[in-house]
């Protein structure tokens, strides 16, 4: 059985990422769709709180929040700002595996981000594979005892050209699985990392989702874990990654709701005089989105606490959180817009935003066909990686 009460401190934490998140990100959400441009400020507001240290463990100076408090943190923001959401999980993705190195840079950069709000971003996904994290292609070859170099592309890397370090995930050419990885955090001054501005998209547009590309040569103290070692702390990572992608989703689905909601409860009829809600059909789409909600924060419950207390079979829970609450912001936030009528379709109004908003989540980590794939896999007891 699983508890979801929250307890003082988890509820401590989602109140003040909800406060900032009305106070401060949602006024400028309008401003930062609209332009395209990375939400700094938005980044600074969340740095004066100590959040982008929330996976930081706390004897290192961060919040040491568990994984039911991020996925309902970062739900908030993304009710806000999908944007920011995305940004920030894939930024706190990047800390938590950092924190389980035992790499002395690794922890200047944690100390980096808990005194300065430095952000880290997380390159995974690559032409060719998307964003499928066990299979890179980009290649870390060693060219003697002190450097490596690196070749190739990061696609979609959100935040690329306005952070501060790139966590990249690399093939270390070993044949083992559980080595077949290397990990490396370059600063975004890395001679030869260079980012190519590529995201102009429907939705998510202050995702900044850019392209890096890299033909580098860095020191072996970049490498982190060591060469090889990167599989081990991936599985620190995965979590972060997977539910905070699921979380983004419901926040985006939470804030279609809460519109329409809205909409249908103060829009009255010219004919009869009655609101909206009077009508059956209109209350039967309101509890369409009501119950699909419910069911994506459970899912999302059950998979964070699962990461939390048994992550070495966790792997299925958060899938189905992800596809769950990926297709809940879809469908939320079309009944959203077909109850809003005419209103919900014009750009002075937000439900248009949350609408294309919501179809970032199928295609950004694996795809809903991909996670469809790998759930049915582990229902059946295959090997998700088996082709």
């Amino acid at each position: 059985m699983v508890d979801f009460t929250l307890t003082t401190r988890q509820q401590d934490l989602i109140d003040q990422a909800r406060a900032i998140a009305q106070r401060c990100l949602a006024p400028r959400a309008t401003q930062y769709d609209r332009s395209g441009e990375f939400p700094a400020e938005n980044f600074t507001d969340l740095a004066g709180t100590g959040l982008l240290g929330l996976l930081i463990p706390a004897d290192r100076g961060g919040l040491g929040a568990d994984l039911v408090t991020y996925a309902l943190t970062v739900a908030e923001l993304a009710e806000a700002c999908g944007s920011t959401a995305l940004i920030f999980a894939m930024h706190c993705g990047a800390t938590r595996l950092l924190a389980a190195s035992h790499d002395p840079a690794a922890h200047q950069v944690l100390q980096s981000v808990i005194d300065h709000g430095k952000l880290i971003a997380w390159g995974f996904s690559e032409p060719g594979t998307g964003g499928n994290v066990l299979t890179p292609q980009l290649r870390a070859t060693r060219t003697d005892d002190d450097r490596f170099t690196l070749h190739g592309t990061k696609a979609f890397c959100t935040g690329a050209g306005h952070v501060d370090h790139y966590l990249i995930n690399t093939h270390s050419g070993e044949t083992e699985f559980r080595r077949s990885q290397s990990m490396f955090l370059l600063p975004a001054d890395t001679p030869g990392l260079t980012v190519k501005e590529t995201w102009d998209a429907l939705g998510m547009r202050a995702n900044c989702a850019n392209t890096v590309l890299l033909d580098a040569q860095v020191p072996a103290g970049t490498c982190v874990g060591g060469h090889g070692g990167g599989m081990p702390l991936l599985a620190h990572a995965l979590p972060a990654l997977v539910v905070g992608l699921a979380a983004a989703s419901l926040g985006v689905a939470r804030a279609a709701n809460t519109f329409a909601t809205a909409h249908v409860t103060r829009r009255v009829h010219a004919n009869t005089g009655a609101n909206l809600a009077a009508y059956q059909g209109v209350r039967f789409q309101i509890a369409d989105m009501t119950t699909t909600l419910h069911t994506a924060y459970l899912t999302l419950l059950h998979a964070a606490v699962t990461a939390d207390t048994d992550p070495l079979d966790a792997l299925p829970a958060m899938n189905m959180a992800k596809y769950v609450c990926n297709n809940a912001a879809i469908t939320v936030a079309d009944t959203a817009m077909q109850v809003s009528g005419g209103h919900g379709f014009l750009r002075s109004n937000p439900l248009e935003r949350h609408y294309r908003d919501a179809r970032a989540g199928a295609v950004m980590g694996a795809n809903l066909g991909a996670l469809r794939d790998m759930i049915g896999k582990a229902a059946l007891g295959l090997d998700p990686r088996d082709a």
